[in-house]
Protein backbone atom coordinates (compact mmCIF):
# COMPACT_ATOMS: atom_id res chain seq x y z
CA UNK A 1 0.00 0.00 0.00
CA UNK A 2 2.73 2.36 1.04
CA UNK A 3 4.76 1.37 -1.97
CA UNK A 4 1.82 2.07 -4.28
CA UNK A 5 1.26 5.43 -2.64
CA UNK A 6 4.97 6.17 -2.97
CA UNK A 7 4.93 5.02 -6.58
CA UNK A 8 1.86 7.18 -7.21
CA UNK A 9 3.60 10.16 -5.58
CA UNK A 10 6.67 9.63 -7.72
CA UNK A 11 4.44 9.46 -10.80
CA UNK A 12 2.70 12.71 -9.86
CA UNK A 13 5.99 14.49 -9.26
CA UNK A 14 7.27 13.26 -12.61
CA UNK A 15 4.20 14.60 -14.37
CA UNK A 16 4.51 17.98 -12.63
CA UNK A 17 8.18 18.16 -13.50
CA UNK A 18 7.40 17.45 -17.14
CA UNK A 19 4.69 20.14 -17.03
CA UNK A 20 7.10 22.69 -15.56
CA UNK A 21 9.70 21.88 -18.20
CA UNK A 22 7.10 22.21 -20.93
CA UNK A 23 5.92 25.54 -19.63
CA UNK A 24 9.50 26.77 -19.41
CA UNK A 25 10.12 25.81 -22.98
CA UNK A 26 6.95 27.55 -24.14
CA UNK A 27 7.88 30.71 -22.26
CA UNK A 28 11.39 30.60 -23.69
CA UNK A 29 10.03 30.29 -27.19
CA UNK A 30 7.57 33.12 -26.58
CA UNK A 31 10.26 35.33 -25.08
CA UNK A 32 12.55 34.60 -28.00
CA UNK A 33 9.75 35.51 -30.36
CA UNK A 34 9.06 38.73 -28.54
CA UNK A 35 12.75 39.63 -28.59
CA UNK A 36 12.89 38.89 -32.28
CA UNK A 37 9.89 41.13 -32.97
CA UNK A 38 11.33 43.89 -30.77
CA UNK A 39 14.71 43.67 -32.48
CA UNK A 40 13.13 43.77 -35.93
CA UNK A 41 10.96 46.80 -35.08
CA UNK A 42 13.92 48.58 -33.57
CA UNK A 43 15.99 48.05 -36.68
CA UNK A 44 13.13 49.30 -38.83
CA UNK A 45 12.69 52.46 -36.77
CA UNK A 46 16.41 53.06 -36.71
CA UNK A 47 16.72 52.68 -40.49
CA UNK A 48 13.97 55.29 -41.06
CA UNK A 49 15.06 57.91 -38.59
CA UNK A 50 14.50 61.52 -39.89
CA UNK A 51 17.83 63.25 -40.14
CA UNK A 52 17.84 66.88 -39.03
CA UNK A 53 21.62 67.28 -39.05
CA UNK A 54 24.45 65.04 -40.01
CA UNK A 55 27.44 64.36 -37.78
CA UNK A 56 30.69 65.84 -38.95
CA UNK A 57 34.21 64.59 -39.02
CA UNK A 58 37.52 66.30 -39.68
CA UNK A 59 39.59 65.84 -42.77
CA UNK A 60 43.36 65.97 -42.73
CA UNK A 61 43.29 69.75 -42.93
CA UNK A 62 40.95 70.11 -40.01
CA UNK A 63 37.93 71.20 -42.07
CA UNK A 64 34.48 69.83 -41.34
CA UNK A 65 33.25 67.12 -43.68
CA UNK A 66 29.69 65.91 -44.05
CA UNK A 67 29.62 62.23 -43.10
CA UNK A 68 27.85 59.86 -45.41
CA UNK A 69 24.94 57.97 -43.92
CA UNK A 70 22.85 55.09 -45.09
CA UNK A 71 19.89 56.52 -43.23
CA UNK A 72 17.04 58.10 -45.18
CA UNK A 73 17.00 61.92 -45.06
CA UNK A 74 13.45 63.33 -45.12
CA UNK A 75 12.86 67.04 -45.74
CA UNK A 76 11.15 69.16 -43.11
CA UNK A 77 7.36 68.97 -43.38
CA UNK A 78 5.92 72.04 -45.21
CA UNK A 79 3.18 72.45 -42.64
CA UNK A 80 5.54 73.12 -39.76
CA UNK A 81 8.19 71.63 -37.51
CA UNK A 82 8.38 70.51 -33.91
CA UNK A 83 10.00 72.67 -31.29
CA UNK A 84 11.83 71.29 -28.29
CA UNK A 85 8.65 71.33 -26.24
CA UNK A 86 6.82 69.51 -29.02
CA UNK A 87 4.78 72.56 -30.10
CA UNK A 88 4.07 73.04 -33.79
CA UNK A 89 6.10 75.92 -35.23
CA UNK A 90 5.67 77.75 -38.53
CA UNK A 91 8.17 76.82 -41.24
CA UNK A 92 11.09 79.16 -41.55
CA UNK A 93 10.70 81.33 -44.69
CA UNK A 94 13.15 80.30 -47.34
CA UNK A 95 14.47 83.01 -49.70
CA UNK A 96 13.13 82.69 -53.24
CA UNK A 97 16.22 83.09 -55.39
CA UNK A 98 14.16 83.79 -58.51
CA UNK A 99 12.12 86.42 -56.72
CA UNK A 100 15.25 88.05 -55.35
CA UNK A 101 16.77 88.05 -58.82
CA UNK A 102 13.64 89.60 -60.29
CA UNK A 103 13.68 92.32 -57.65
CA UNK A 104 17.25 93.13 -58.60
CA UNK A 105 16.43 93.07 -62.29
CA UNK A 106 13.49 95.38 -61.77
CA UNK A 107 15.81 98.01 -60.37
CA UNK A 108 18.68 97.64 -62.81
CA UNK A 109 17.70 96.32 -66.23
CA UNK A 110 15.19 98.81 -67.62
CA UNK A 111 16.28 100.76 -70.67
CA UNK A 112 13.74 103.53 -71.28
CA UNK A 113 13.37 104.62 -74.90
CA UNK A 114 11.61 107.91 -75.66
CA UNK A 115 10.83 108.40 -79.34
CA UNK A 116 10.07 111.91 -80.60
CA UNK A 117 10.40 114.23 -83.57
CA UNK A 118 12.94 117.06 -83.53
CA UNK A 119 10.62 119.92 -82.62
CA UNK A 120 10.58 122.47 -79.81
CA UNK A 121 7.18 121.02 -78.88
CA UNK A 122 8.37 117.50 -78.14
CA UNK A 123 11.64 118.83 -76.75
CA UNK A 124 9.97 120.39 -73.69
CA UNK A 125 7.81 117.27 -73.30
CA UNK A 126 10.80 114.92 -73.26
CA UNK A 127 12.94 117.09 -70.98
CA UNK A 128 10.03 117.32 -68.54
CA UNK A 129 9.66 113.54 -68.62
CA UNK A 130 13.35 113.00 -67.89
CA UNK A 131 13.19 115.35 -64.90
CA UNK A 132 10.10 113.56 -63.63
CA UNK A 133 11.99 110.26 -63.83
CA UNK A 134 14.78 111.74 -61.78
CA UNK A 135 12.33 113.11 -59.21
CA UNK A 136 11.08 109.56 -58.44
CA UNK A 137 14.66 108.20 -58.56
CA UNK A 138 13.86 105.87 -61.43
CA UNK A 139 16.65 103.39 -62.06
CA UNK A 140 17.65 102.42 -65.55
CA UNK A 141 19.15 103.79 -68.73
CA UNK A 142 17.48 106.49 -70.80
CA UNK A 143 17.81 106.89 -74.55
CA UNK A 144 16.06 109.65 -76.47
CA UNK A 145 15.50 108.78 -80.13
CA UNK A 146 15.08 112.04 -82.08
CA UNK A 147 13.91 111.87 -85.70
CA UNK A 148 14.09 114.51 -88.39
CA UNK A 149 16.46 117.22 -87.14
CA UNK A 150 17.67 119.85 -89.60
CA UNK A 151 21.27 120.49 -90.50
CA UNK A 152 22.73 123.55 -88.79
CA UNK A 153 22.77 125.58 -92.01
CA UNK A 154 18.99 125.02 -92.39
CA UNK A 155 18.07 126.33 -88.94
CA UNK A 156 15.70 129.07 -90.14
CA UNK A 157 13.85 126.70 -92.45
CA UNK A 158 12.14 125.00 -89.53
CA UNK A 159 10.39 127.98 -87.98
CA UNK A 160 6.77 127.08 -87.23
CA UNK A 161 6.95 123.90 -89.31
CA UNK A 162 6.56 121.41 -86.47
CA UNK A 163 3.50 120.03 -84.67
CA UNK A 164 1.37 122.58 -82.81
CA UNK A 165 3.17 125.28 -84.85
CA UNK A 166 6.45 124.51 -83.13
CA UNK A 167 9.91 124.86 -84.63
CA UNK A 168 11.84 122.04 -86.26
CA UNK A 169 15.26 122.10 -84.59
CA UNK A 170 18.80 121.36 -85.66
CA UNK A 171 20.96 118.73 -83.98
CA UNK A 172 23.01 121.43 -82.29
CA UNK A 173 20.11 123.55 -81.02
CA UNK A 174 18.41 120.53 -79.49
CA UNK A 175 21.60 119.34 -77.78
CA UNK A 176 22.37 122.80 -76.44
CA UNK A 177 19.03 122.87 -74.65
CA UNK A 178 19.44 119.32 -73.37
CA UNK A 179 22.86 120.12 -71.94
CA UNK A 180 21.38 122.88 -69.79
CA UNK A 181 19.33 120.22 -68.04
CA UNK A 182 21.64 117.20 -68.28
CA UNK A 183 25.28 118.27 -68.80
CA UNK A 184 26.47 114.66 -69.20
CA UNK A 185 24.27 113.89 -72.19
CA UNK A 186 25.93 111.73 -74.87
CA UNK A 187 25.05 110.94 -78.47
CA UNK A 188 25.43 107.74 -80.45
CA UNK A 189 25.77 108.92 -84.08
CA UNK A 190 29.36 109.17 -85.34
CA UNK A 191 28.45 111.15 -88.45
CA UNK A 192 26.29 113.65 -86.60
CA UNK A 193 28.86 114.02 -83.83
CA UNK A 194 31.61 114.76 -86.34
CA UNK A 195 29.43 117.19 -88.30
CA UNK A 196 28.51 119.30 -85.27
CA UNK A 197 31.90 119.09 -83.61
CA UNK A 198 31.05 116.71 -80.80
CA UNK A 199 33.25 114.03 -79.20
CA UNK A 200 33.12 111.27 -81.81
CA UNK A 201 34.70 108.74 -79.43
CA UNK A 202 31.61 108.86 -77.23
CA UNK A 203 29.40 108.29 -80.26
CA UNK A 204 31.43 105.31 -81.47
CA UNK A 205 31.31 103.34 -78.24
CA UNK A 206 28.74 103.24 -75.47
CA UNK A 207 30.95 101.27 -73.09
CA UNK A 208 31.66 104.39 -71.05
CA UNK A 209 28.04 104.26 -69.93
CA UNK A 210 28.28 100.77 -68.45
CA UNK A 211 30.52 101.59 -65.50
CA UNK A 212 28.43 104.54 -64.44
CA UNK A 213 25.28 102.46 -64.83
CA UNK A 214 26.68 99.71 -62.62
CA UNK A 215 27.48 102.12 -59.80
CA UNK A 216 24.66 104.64 -60.17
CA UNK A 217 22.38 105.28 -57.22
CA UNK A 218 19.31 106.16 -59.31
CA UNK A 219 19.40 109.79 -58.12
CA UNK A 220 20.68 111.20 -61.41
CA UNK A 221 19.97 110.59 -65.07
CA UNK A 222 22.45 110.85 -67.93
CA UNK A 223 20.40 110.58 -71.12
CA UNK A 224 21.77 109.27 -74.38
CA UNK A 225 20.53 110.84 -77.63
CA UNK A 226 20.25 108.90 -80.86
CA UNK A 227 19.46 110.88 -84.01
CA UNK A 228 17.64 109.33 -86.96
CA UNK A 229 16.38 110.60 -90.32
CA UNK A 230 12.77 111.63 -90.71
CA UNK A 231 10.52 108.70 -91.64
CA UNK A 232 7.19 110.57 -91.70
CA UNK A 233 6.96 111.09 -95.49
CA UNK A 234 4.71 108.24 -96.64
CA UNK A 235 5.20 109.12 -100.31
CA UNK A 236 8.56 107.34 -100.07
CA UNK A 237 6.81 104.01 -99.53
CA UNK A 238 5.34 102.31 -102.64
CA UNK A 239 1.57 102.12 -102.56
CA UNK A 240 -1.61 103.34 -104.23
CA UNK A 241 -1.57 106.67 -102.37
CA UNK A 242 2.12 107.56 -102.45
CA UNK A 243 1.73 110.05 -105.31
CA UNK A 244 -0.78 112.08 -103.28
CA UNK A 245 -3.44 112.02 -105.99
CA UNK A 246 -5.84 109.75 -104.12
CA UNK A 247 -7.03 110.24 -100.59
CA UNK A 248 -6.88 107.41 -98.07
CA UNK A 249 -10.12 106.47 -96.31
CA UNK A 250 -11.52 103.82 -94.00
CA UNK A 251 -15.11 102.58 -93.64
CA UNK A 252 -15.83 101.59 -90.05
CA UNK A 253 -18.31 99.07 -88.67
CA UNK A 254 -21.06 101.70 -88.64
CA UNK A 255 -20.49 102.12 -92.38
CA UNK A 256 -19.07 105.59 -91.80
CA UNK A 257 -16.27 106.70 -94.09
CA UNK A 258 -13.35 108.17 -92.17
CA UNK A 259 -10.56 110.13 -93.84
CA UNK A 260 -7.41 111.11 -92.03
CA UNK A 261 -5.92 114.58 -91.94
CA UNK A 262 -2.29 113.49 -92.12
CA UNK A 263 -2.10 112.89 -95.85
CA UNK A 264 1.37 111.74 -96.84
CA UNK A 265 2.99 113.07 -93.64
CA UNK A 266 2.45 110.54 -90.86
CA UNK A 267 4.90 111.46 -88.10
CA UNK A 268 4.03 108.40 -86.02
CA UNK A 269 5.94 106.32 -88.55
CA UNK A 270 9.04 107.67 -86.80
CA UNK A 271 8.39 105.47 -83.78
CA UNK A 272 8.93 101.99 -85.35
CA UNK A 273 11.62 103.24 -87.73
CA UNK A 274 13.43 105.19 -85.03
CA UNK A 275 13.39 102.16 -82.73
CA UNK A 276 14.81 99.94 -85.47
CA UNK A 277 17.47 102.50 -86.42
CA UNK A 278 18.58 102.69 -82.78
CA UNK A 279 18.48 98.90 -82.31
CA UNK A 280 20.84 98.29 -85.23
CA UNK A 281 23.34 100.79 -83.81
CA UNK A 282 22.98 99.67 -80.19
CA UNK A 283 23.35 95.95 -80.89
CA UNK A 284 26.37 96.60 -83.10
CA UNK A 285 28.08 98.31 -80.15
CA UNK A 286 26.79 96.45 -77.13
CA UNK A 287 25.01 93.27 -78.18
CA UNK A 288 22.37 91.59 -76.04
CA UNK A 289 24.55 90.48 -73.13
CA UNK A 290 22.95 92.98 -70.77
CA UNK A 291 19.57 91.28 -71.01
CA UNK A 292 17.82 94.63 -70.78
CA UNK A 293 14.09 95.20 -70.84
CA UNK A 294 13.48 97.99 -73.34
CA UNK A 295 10.60 100.25 -72.23
CA UNK A 296 9.21 102.32 -75.11
CA UNK A 297 7.21 105.42 -74.13
CA UNK A 298 5.92 108.57 -75.79
CA UNK A 299 7.13 112.09 -74.95
CA UNK A 300 3.86 113.06 -73.27
CA UNK A 301 4.39 110.67 -70.37
CA UNK A 302 5.30 111.75 -66.84
CA UNK A 303 6.67 109.62 -64.05
CA UNK A 304 4.41 109.78 -61.00
CA UNK A 305 6.04 106.80 -59.32
CA UNK A 306 8.88 104.38 -59.89
CA UNK A 307 8.19 102.12 -62.83
CA UNK A 308 8.22 98.45 -61.94
CA UNK A 309 6.02 95.47 -62.61
CA UNK A 310 2.99 95.12 -60.33
CA UNK A 311 3.00 92.16 -57.97
CA UNK A 312 2.23 88.88 -59.70
CA UNK A 313 3.69 89.91 -63.06
CA UNK A 314 6.90 88.30 -64.26
CA UNK A 315 9.77 90.16 -65.83
CA UNK A 316 9.92 90.10 -69.60
CA UNK A 317 12.11 87.47 -71.22
CA UNK A 318 13.06 86.60 -74.79
CA UNK A 319 9.80 85.83 -76.56
CA UNK A 320 7.72 87.16 -73.62
CA UNK A 321 7.08 90.92 -73.89
CA UNK A 322 4.66 93.02 -71.87
CA UNK A 323 2.72 96.24 -72.36
CA UNK A 324 -0.03 98.34 -70.92
CA UNK A 325 -3.49 97.06 -71.77
CA UNK A 326 -5.38 99.42 -74.08
CA UNK A 327 -8.96 99.32 -75.28
CA UNK A 328 -8.21 99.32 -79.00
CA UNK A 329 -9.11 95.65 -79.25
CA UNK A 330 -9.47 93.89 -82.58
CA UNK A 331 -10.54 96.79 -84.77
CA UNK A 332 -7.76 95.96 -87.20
CA UNK A 333 -9.45 92.63 -87.94
CA UNK A 334 -11.85 94.69 -90.10
CA UNK A 335 -8.99 95.92 -92.29
CA UNK A 336 -8.19 94.27 -95.60
CA UNK A 337 -5.60 92.02 -93.98
CA UNK A 338 -4.96 90.09 -97.17
CA UNK A 339 -3.93 93.26 -98.94
CA UNK A 340 -1.68 94.29 -96.06
CA UNK A 341 0.00 90.88 -96.00
CA UNK A 342 0.51 90.88 -99.76
CA UNK A 343 2.35 94.19 -99.54
CA UNK A 344 4.35 93.12 -96.47
CA UNK A 345 4.75 89.32 -96.55
CA UNK A 346 6.33 87.80 -93.47
CA UNK A 347 9.07 86.30 -95.63
CA UNK A 348 10.52 87.97 -98.70
CA UNK A 349 11.17 84.68 -100.49
CA UNK A 350 9.21 83.97 -103.68
CA UNK A 351 7.62 80.88 -102.15
CA UNK A 352 6.18 82.95 -99.31
CA UNK A 353 4.56 85.68 -101.37
CA UNK A 354 1.12 84.06 -101.33
CA UNK A 355 1.25 82.60 -97.82
CA UNK A 356 -1.06 84.20 -95.23
CA UNK A 357 0.41 86.19 -92.38
CA UNK A 358 -0.39 84.93 -88.88
CA UNK A 359 -2.24 88.17 -88.03
CA UNK A 360 -4.84 87.21 -90.66
CA UNK A 361 -6.03 84.22 -88.67
CA UNK A 362 -5.90 85.31 -85.01
CA UNK A 363 -9.17 85.52 -83.13
CA UNK A 364 -10.69 88.58 -81.54
CA UNK A 365 -10.30 86.85 -78.20
CA UNK A 366 -6.56 86.41 -78.69
CA UNK A 367 -6.23 90.06 -79.70
CA UNK A 368 -7.84 91.16 -76.43
CA UNK A 369 -5.76 88.67 -74.44
CA UNK A 370 -2.32 89.28 -75.97
CA UNK A 371 -2.20 92.10 -78.51
CA UNK A 372 -4.43 95.01 -77.47
CA UNK A 373 -1.29 96.77 -76.34
CA UNK A 374 0.03 100.29 -75.95
CA UNK A 375 2.80 102.29 -74.33
CA UNK A 376 4.64 101.59 -72.19
CA UNK A 377 5.76 98.65 -74.32
CA UNK A 378 8.32 96.40 -72.59
CA UNK A 379 10.38 94.17 -74.91
CA UNK A 380 13.45 92.09 -74.20
CA UNK A 381 16.51 93.40 -76.00
CA UNK A 382 16.91 90.08 -77.84
CA UNK A 383 13.52 90.61 -79.51
CA UNK A 384 13.82 94.29 -80.40
CA UNK A 385 15.64 94.02 -83.72
CA UNK A 386 13.39 91.41 -85.37
CA UNK A 387 10.24 92.92 -83.91
CA UNK A 388 11.03 96.50 -84.91
CA UNK A 389 11.85 95.31 -88.43
CA UNK A 390 8.44 93.66 -88.78
CA UNK A 391 6.74 96.72 -87.27
CA UNK A 392 8.50 98.93 -89.81
CA UNK A 393 7.28 96.75 -92.68
CA UNK A 394 3.65 96.79 -91.58
CA UNK A 395 3.04 100.50 -90.91
CA UNK A 396 2.86 101.74 -94.56
CA UNK A 397 0.26 99.21 -95.80
CA UNK A 398 -1.67 99.53 -92.53
CA UNK A 399 -1.73 103.32 -92.83
CA UNK A 400 -3.07 103.02 -96.36
CA UNK A 401 -5.95 100.91 -95.03
CA UNK A 402 -6.50 103.01 -91.89
CA UNK A 403 -5.18 106.58 -92.35
CA UNK A 404 -5.84 107.60 -88.76
CA UNK A 405 -3.86 108.19 -85.58
CA UNK A 406 -3.64 104.61 -84.33
CA UNK A 407 -2.35 102.97 -87.53
CA UNK A 408 1.10 102.40 -86.03
CA UNK A 409 -0.45 100.88 -82.89
CA UNK A 410 -2.47 98.41 -84.93
CA UNK A 411 0.65 97.61 -86.95
CA UNK A 412 2.41 96.93 -83.65
CA UNK A 413 -0.28 94.39 -82.71
CA UNK A 414 -0.05 92.69 -86.09
CA UNK A 415 3.76 92.53 -85.94
CA UNK A 416 3.57 90.94 -82.49
CA UNK A 417 1.07 88.36 -83.75
CA UNK A 418 3.24 87.56 -86.77
CA UNK A 419 6.22 86.79 -84.52
CA UNK A 420 4.09 85.03 -81.88
CA UNK A 421 5.14 87.59 -79.27
CA UNK A 422 2.21 87.17 -76.91
CA UNK A 423 2.18 90.13 -74.56
CA UNK A 424 1.49 90.13 -70.87
CA UNK A 425 -1.06 92.96 -70.87
CA UNK A 426 -0.82 94.76 -67.54
CA UNK A 427 -3.43 97.03 -65.97
CA UNK A 428 -2.38 99.99 -63.84
CA UNK A 429 0.87 101.04 -65.53
CA UNK A 430 -0.45 104.48 -66.41
CA UNK A 431 -3.44 106.79 -66.17
CA UNK A 432 -4.76 109.97 -67.74
CA UNK A 433 -5.49 109.01 -71.35
CA UNK A 434 -6.92 105.99 -73.18
CA UNK A 435 -7.59 104.26 -69.87
CA UNK A 436 -9.78 104.64 -66.81
CA UNK A 437 -8.76 106.59 -63.72
CA UNK A 438 -7.27 104.52 -60.90
CA UNK A 439 -9.51 103.05 -58.22
CA UNK A 440 -8.79 104.03 -54.65
CA UNK A 441 -8.60 101.20 -52.12
CA UNK A 442 -9.93 101.83 -48.66
CA UNK A 443 -11.20 104.89 -46.85
CA UNK A 444 -7.77 106.38 -46.17
CA UNK A 445 -6.70 106.34 -49.81
CA UNK A 446 -10.03 107.79 -50.92
CA UNK A 447 -9.71 110.60 -48.36
CA UNK A 448 -6.14 111.26 -49.50
CA UNK A 449 -7.42 111.64 -53.06
CA UNK A 450 -10.03 114.20 -51.94
CA UNK A 451 -7.59 116.15 -49.79
CA UNK A 452 -4.85 116.15 -52.46
CA UNK A 453 -7.23 117.60 -55.05
CA UNK A 454 -8.76 120.16 -52.67
CA UNK A 455 -5.34 121.32 -51.53
CA UNK A 456 -4.35 122.14 -55.09
CA UNK A 457 -7.68 123.80 -55.90
CA UNK A 458 -7.42 125.85 -52.73
CA UNK A 459 -4.27 127.53 -54.08
CA UNK A 460 -6.49 129.25 -56.65
CA UNK A 461 -9.40 129.95 -54.32
CA UNK A 462 -7.11 131.54 -51.73
CA UNK A 463 -4.01 132.53 -53.71
CA UNK A 464 -0.78 133.08 -51.84
CA UNK A 465 2.27 134.47 -53.58
CA UNK A 466 4.42 131.61 -54.78
CA UNK A 467 2.19 128.95 -53.25
CA UNK A 468 1.31 127.33 -56.56
CA UNK A 469 4.88 126.22 -57.12
CA UNK A 470 7.65 125.21 -54.78
CA UNK A 471 10.92 124.40 -56.60
CA UNK A 472 11.82 121.96 -53.85
CA UNK A 473 8.46 120.19 -53.95
CA UNK A 474 9.59 117.40 -56.28
CA UNK A 475 7.35 118.32 -59.19
CA UNK A 476 4.46 116.01 -60.10
CA UNK A 477 4.94 113.70 -57.13
CA UNK A 478 4.14 116.55 -54.73
CA UNK A 479 0.51 116.52 -55.86
CA UNK A 480 -0.28 113.17 -54.20
CA UNK A 481 -0.57 112.93 -50.43
CA UNK A 482 0.03 109.54 -48.77
CA UNK A 483 -1.34 106.93 -48.68
CA UNK A 484 -2.52 107.80 -52.21
CA UNK A 485 -0.10 106.07 -54.57
CA UNK A 486 -0.55 106.90 -58.26
CA UNK A 487 0.49 104.53 -61.08
CA UNK A 488 3.99 104.88 -62.58
CA UNK A 489 2.95 107.08 -65.51
CA UNK A 490 0.58 109.91 -66.38
CA UNK A 491 -0.17 110.04 -70.11
CA UNK A 492 -1.38 113.61 -70.62
CA UNK A 493 -2.71 113.36 -74.15
CA UNK A 494 -6.03 115.06 -73.43
CA UNK A 495 -7.41 118.14 -71.68
CA UNK A 496 -7.85 118.12 -67.88
CA UNK A 497 -9.95 120.68 -66.02
CA UNK A 498 -11.58 121.62 -62.72
CA UNK A 499 -13.54 124.59 -61.40
CA UNK A 500 -13.25 126.78 -58.34
CA UNK A 501 -14.86 127.22 -55.88
CA UNK A 502 -14.12 123.52 -55.75
CA UNK A 503 -17.01 122.34 -53.60
CA UNK A 504 -19.76 124.37 -55.24
CA UNK A 505 -21.65 123.75 -58.46
CA UNK A 506 -22.99 127.29 -58.82
CA UNK A 507 -22.05 129.03 -62.07
CA UNK A 508 -21.64 132.53 -60.64
CA UNK A 509 -18.08 133.53 -59.78
CA UNK A 510 -16.88 130.21 -61.12
CA UNK A 511 -13.44 129.89 -62.72
CA UNK A 512 -12.49 126.88 -64.83
CA UNK A 513 -8.80 125.91 -64.75
CA UNK A 514 -7.35 123.46 -67.26
CA UNK A 515 -4.22 122.04 -68.84
CA UNK A 516 -3.77 121.18 -72.52
CA UNK A 517 -0.32 120.31 -73.82
CA UNK A 518 -0.76 122.13 -77.13
CA UNK A 519 -1.38 125.37 -75.26
CA UNK A 520 2.04 125.31 -73.61
CA UNK A 521 4.60 127.70 -75.08
CA UNK A 522 7.29 125.66 -76.77
CA UNK A 523 10.05 127.70 -75.13
CA UNK A 524 8.54 127.23 -71.67
CA UNK A 525 11.81 125.76 -70.36
CA UNK A 526 13.88 128.63 -71.74
CA UNK A 527 15.50 130.65 -68.95
CA UNK A 528 14.45 133.85 -70.72
CA UNK A 529 10.89 133.02 -69.64
CA UNK A 530 11.11 133.64 -65.91
CA UNK A 531 7.43 133.26 -65.00
CA UNK A 532 6.15 129.87 -63.87
CA UNK A 533 3.47 128.03 -65.77
CA UNK A 534 -0.02 128.26 -64.28
CA UNK A 535 -3.14 126.35 -65.36
CA UNK A 536 -4.96 127.96 -68.25
CA UNK A 537 -8.38 129.55 -67.66
CA UNK A 538 -11.52 128.50 -69.54
CA UNK A 539 -14.93 130.08 -69.90
CA UNK A 540 -16.92 129.51 -66.72
CA UNK A 541 -19.77 127.80 -68.61
CA UNK A 542 -17.48 124.92 -69.60
CA UNK A 543 -18.68 121.56 -68.31
CA UNK A 544 -16.34 120.04 -65.74
CA UNK A 545 -16.14 116.51 -64.27
CA UNK A 546 -17.66 115.61 -60.91
CA UNK A 547 -16.93 113.21 -58.08
CA UNK A 548 -13.81 111.08 -58.15
CA UNK A 549 -13.19 111.94 -61.80
CA UNK A 550 -13.02 115.63 -60.86
CA UNK A 551 -10.36 114.86 -58.27
CA UNK A 552 -8.21 112.98 -60.79
CA UNK A 553 -8.61 115.76 -63.37
CA UNK A 554 -7.47 118.26 -60.75
CA UNK A 555 -4.42 116.17 -59.88
CA UNK A 556 -3.59 115.71 -63.58
CA UNK A 557 -3.52 119.51 -63.93
CA UNK A 558 -1.39 119.73 -60.81
CA UNK A 559 1.05 117.04 -61.97
CA UNK A 560 1.63 118.42 -65.47
CA UNK A 561 1.98 122.05 -64.37
CA UNK A 562 4.31 121.25 -61.48
CA UNK A 563 6.38 118.82 -63.55
CA UNK A 564 7.04 121.52 -66.17
CA UNK A 565 7.97 124.11 -63.53
CA UNK A 566 10.15 121.56 -61.75
CA UNK A 567 12.02 120.83 -65.00
CA UNK A 568 12.52 124.56 -65.53
CA UNK A 569 13.93 125.02 -62.04
CA UNK A 570 16.37 122.12 -62.48
CA UNK A 571 17.90 123.87 -65.49
CA UNK A 572 19.05 126.59 -63.10
CA UNK A 573 16.58 129.15 -64.43
CA UNK A 574 15.58 131.98 -62.06
CA UNK A 575 11.81 131.73 -61.63
CA UNK A 576 9.35 134.36 -60.55
CA UNK A 577 6.46 133.03 -58.50
CA UNK A 578 4.37 136.17 -58.36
Amino acid sequence: MVQKQFSGLLGSRSRNQKLRIGMTQIMSVALAGMLLVFFTVSKFIQSNTIIRSEPTAKNNNGHNLQMQSSKISVPEPRSGRQSKNNELMQPEPQPDSNQSLNQTQKQNSFHFIISSDCTSYQRWETLTQLHSAQSVQQCGRFTWIVSGCLDDEDEHAGKGKGGAHSDVLTHSSLLQEVEKHFPRVTISNEEVAFHIGRDVSLAMDNSHLKESDASRDCHSIHPHVHFTPDFSDMSKYPGPFSDGKKRRSFVNRQNKTMCGNFGNIYKFNNKPNGLHHWAVDFLRKEGTDGGEAVVLVDPDFLFLNKFEFPAGNDMVAPGKPAAAKYGLGGQFLDFNLTRICERAPLSQSDSAQNKPCPFQTISNGDVHKYYSAGAPYIIHIEDVLAFSQRWVELVPPTYDEYPLLYAEMFAYSMAAADLNLKHNLIQGLFTGCMTSWPHTHGVEEHEALEISAKNYANLFENPVSGASFDPESGGAVSCFLPPLSPPPFLHYCQRYLFATPYTKDAMEDRVVHFFAKRRVDHDILDCNRKVVLEPFVEDKSTKVPHGSERNWHTLAVCATVRAINFAKSKAGCPIKTD
